[in-house]
């Protein structure tokens, strides 16, 4: 402990140690020197016997130097030192490596900081590691459809009976309202929540204005009209305006207090990053959702009618895994008393996060894939600098190899060219990181956009850098410098420092790069076109005269209403396309499959313009009753039967997931159809006759604006969006957006391979610049010389290449063989042109890069090359 202790001193008083010892070493000699003196030797002769007899100085400071303080610590500082120097007098190789690695941990970063903001950072609440959401699962749904739906009773008895949470609230869904305030708001439509009086309490959140709703102002039904707004709602619509508080804003029509304002970092508890414009007490639920209109003590106590979120807070010195067994046993326990139509067989205990589905496997692989392929674009960035790093290794080959004739060992040279590498890492680490904030805001307020046009409402996701990104960052730095320092700093230190530019290694590095470059450009590049042919693709449906009706309350008889306009030309009801799937199982007698199933009134294939093939659609009496008839798509029929006439044949549904499956009879085919995605055809499509379920279509005719004012007219209290407008153009939209991102994400690749392969040819030209000097002074044509260039650059080139278009067509043939409906192999590799354009794109990429600096090389006079050193 005291020698470390001495060292540590001995860190901060260098010059004071080195002059002690100079002066104990000067002392020894001294007194040789008078001892060899007093032996009748002259003075001169005497010193030297002196040094004789001590031994190295030089050796000795040594030494000293080491057993006095931290050598390891002192020699890294210098190599520090020394690699900075050598950076900063090659400047153009410094820019050039530091820019090709930040690009590539810019991209990294800016991926992870959003998979951050999704997946691991919590909610705003006070100990968010203490709250969690409950969820339950289905005995009969397939393994990862999680219900997080809960009936009021079920939350009343976990309230009553655990011993696990210190507090349990429960809150409703989204409910869409009509908002309306005197001089601001008309009759807007916005989204909230109705929650139980201790929510904002057991969440740890206090109001920035106001209070919050008190212990029993959830209790009566009807009772405590009053409501909390959110932030967002508060700053967008009402001006942040502090003089709202205590006014009234009418919500369906009724008067609601506004008693506070949440801070800006609360956005709620939704499934999505959705900000809740207001929070009002659970006594007013039947107020604000419809489909509490009846009496709440029938319908909204009624366990088999589930329709809150339950979310509760872990006592200190309980596990999540003790408090997930005892509300399994009291949900079920409860339960066992009801007559279930669907079974409970398990609750579990999730994390509150921003999304629902952050620990599903399916967002974890999708998260998995898009940092495999931003880490391909570093990975080619680091084979990049690899070559930059064995060029100059080569051009110091004089350099390092007197530092090895003089006697410095070889592991010193390599962690001094290490070191270097590390500068250039961490510097490319700190740039990355800032390239990544200045591109983070505009695609978050892109993403937002998307996500707000999607899901309604004000998106909310918190973006900013927190200690996970940076060590993120700065960890893909460090990585980095082992990708790319190593292989470099071990070859230009061997023994033979002559094959420091070893070609064999350069030109694996080029082939790595060359395949990766074909990989990335085969996956944007197929991303790309399967984008641009479903913007392109027409989607079985019309949508621009077409128009959804959402009511925020009930209106009896508004079909009938509007089926009178002259300004529609039809109406009917039924779910939208692009809104959401309902996939039961199909069994057709042959095998079980998912089906898409949508329920269809009558007039619903003329509304929205989907051509009957052959048979007819549904009549007003069978999508009364529901009657056991349907359509099916033409490839639904195409793969079921093939080569027969379907009409009049039957299949069946397990439309409860129960295992329970009602038969149907054909009476029509449709033509295929975009429901699902915009991306491909529905493989199998079926239509089921319901004049109950779905919302009210209606497709208009002449002019828009008069159109619009009749169904104003005729049903003031109901919001139209047009389904181009409103979900055709926004899944387009982001079609678009991701064809951008692929696409640059393909130039990247395309740009670092060019640079890569351009870097090794200059470097390759420079080395034999005498080589190339005396085969034209031996008549050499500039062609000949030019040719035997390209050719030897090109051809790791072309070794990469080919492995990349095999590897990139295996992909191809796997991906394809997951659709319902797959391609034969030979088909689904060889019969896409975009295999062929990317190949061709990274050869002729390589051969442009290739050819300047071999052009450059054949116009060098012999002289000059001969000449040079």
């Amino acid at each position: 402990m005291r020698r470390f202790i001495l060292r540590v001193v001995n860190l901060f008083r260098r010059a004071a140690a080195e002059r002690e010892m100079k002066r104990e070493i000067d002392s020894h000699l001294r007194l040789l020197q008078e001892e060899f003196e007093s032996r009748g030797l002259p003075r001169e002769e005497a010193a030297l016997a002196a040094r004789r007899s001590y031994g190295g100085v030089e050796q000795a400071k040594e030494l000293h130097r080491e057993a006095r303080s931290f050598t390891g610590a002192e020699q890294f500082v210098k190599d520090l030192r020394y690699g900075t120097r050598s950076l900063a007098r090659s400047p153009g190789f410094t820019l050039t490596a530091v820019a090709a690695l930040a690009l590539g941990i810019g991209l990294n970063t800016t991926v992870f900081r959003l998979y951050d903001a999704i997946a691991l950072k919590p909610l705003p609440v006070a100990g968010p590691d203490r709250v969690v959401r409950v969820k339950r699962w289905f005995q009969h749904r397939l393994a990862g459809d999680i219900q997080y739906n809960f009936a009021y009773p079920e939350y009343e008895y976990l309230r009553d009976h655990n011993t696990v949470f210190s507090g349990i609230t429960a809150a409703t869904y989204q409910v869409p309202v009509s908002a309306a305030m005197e001089g601001i708001l008309d009759g807007q439509r916005v989204t909230g929540h109705a929650v139980s009086a201790n929510y904002f309490a057991e969440l740890g959140i206090k109001p920035l204005l106001g209070r919050t709703f008190l212990p029993d102002e959830d209790r009566l039904p009807g009772a405590n009209p009053m409501i909390v707004l959110g932030y967002a709602f508060w700053e967008e619509k009402l001006h942040s305006d502090p003089g709202v508080l205590g006014r009234t804003l009418k919500l369906n029509g009724v008067a609601y207090t506004i008693i506070g304002i949440m801070p800006r970092r609360f956005t709620g508890t939704d499934l999505f990053p959705v900000s809740s414009a207001f929070w009002a007490p659970l006594s007013m639920v039947r107020q604000l959702d419809p489909g509490f209109e009846s009496d709440w003590r029938t319908q909204w106590r009624e366990p088999t009618r589930p329709r809150f979120q339950i979310i509760g807070r872990l006592k200190n010195g309980i596990s999540r895994g003790e408090a997930q067994a005892e509300i399994d046993a009291l949900v079920r326990g409860y339960l066992s008393q009801f007559r279930q139509e669907e079974p409970t067989t398990a609750i579990t205990l999730q994390k509150t996060a921003y999304f629902r589905s952050t620990d599903d496997i399916r967002f974890q692989a999708a998260s998995a894939g898009v940092l495999i392929v931003v880490s391909l674009i570093l990975l080619a960035a680091c084979a990049n600098v690899a070559n930059m790093l064995l060029a100059r290794g080569a051009a110091r080959q004089r350099e390092i190899g007197i530092r090895l004739a003089v006697g410095a060992g070889r592991a010193r040279i390599v962690r001094q060219l290490l070191t270097e590498s590390m500068l250039l890492s961490l510097l490319a680490g700190m740039a990355g990181l800032l390239l990544s904030a200045i591109a983070g805001p505009p695609l978050w307020s892109m993403a937002a956009s998307f996500l707000r046009d999607i899901r309604g409402g004000l998106t909310e996701l918190d973006f900013g850098s927190d200690s996970r990104v940076v060590l993120y960052g700065m960890g893909l730095s460090l990585i980095t410098c082992a990708c790319f320092g190593i292989a470099p700093a071990l070859r230009s230190t061997r023994p033979n420092f002559c094959a420091a530019g070893s070609p064999r290694l350069r030109g694996a590095l080029l082939g790595v790069q060359a395949a990766i470059s074909v990989l990335l450009l085969t996956f944007c590049g197929t991303v790309v076109s399967n984008l641009f042919q479903s913007i392109r693709a027409y989607p079985g449906f019309e949508s621009h005269d077409v128009y959804a009706l959402f009511s925020i309350a009930e209106a009896p008889h508004l079909r009938e209403r509007l089926e009178m306009l002259p300004e529609l030309r039809s109406v009917a009801t039924g779910r939208l396309p692009l809104s959401g799937t309902f996939t039961p199982p199909i069994n057709t007698g042959q095998a079980l499959e998912r089906a898409l199933a949508t329920y269809t009134s009558d007039g619903y294939f003329e509304t929205l313009g989907i051509r009957l093939l052959r048979g007819r659609g549904f009549t007003h009496s069978e999508a009364d009753v529901q009657a056991p008839v349907a359509v099916i798509s033409e490839s639904t029929a195409r793969h079921i039967w093939p080569g027969e006439d379907p009409i009049g044949k039957r299949f069946s549904l397990d439309l409860n997931f129960r295992n329970q499956f009602t038969e149907f009879e054909v009476v029509g085919i449709s033509a295929d159809a975009r429901f699902a995605s915009l991306s491909e055809v529905d493989p199998l499509h079926v239509y089921l006759p319901s004049a109950s379920q779905g919302g009210l279509i209606v497709r208009t005719q002449g002019d828009r604006g008069k159109a619009l004012a009749a169904l104003s007219a005729a049903a003031p209290d109901i919001d139209v969006v047009n389904l181009e407008e409103g979900f055709v153009s926004i899944q387009r939209g982001v079609f678009q957006a991701l064809s951008v991102l692929s696409g640059t994400l393909a130039l990247l690749a395309v740009l670092l391979a060019g640079v890569g392969i351009y870097g090794v040819m200059a470097f390759v030209v420079t080395q034999r610049t005498k080589e190339i000097g005396i085969r034209m002074a031996l008549g050499a044509s500039s062609h000949g010389v030019t040719r035997n260039i390209v050719l030897q650059g090109l051809r790791p080139v072309f070794i990469g290449t080919a492995i990349g278009f095999v590897a990139a067509a295996a992909l191809m043939a796997v991906e394809r063989s997951t659709e319902t409906f797959p391609e034969p192999l030979a088909r689904a590799v060889f019969a896409h042109p975009e295999l062929y354009a990317e190949l061709v794109l990274m050869l002729v990429v390589a051969g442009l890069a290739s050819i300047v600096p071999a052009r450059r090389a054949a116009r060098v006079d012999p002289m000059i090359a001969l000449r040079y050193e």
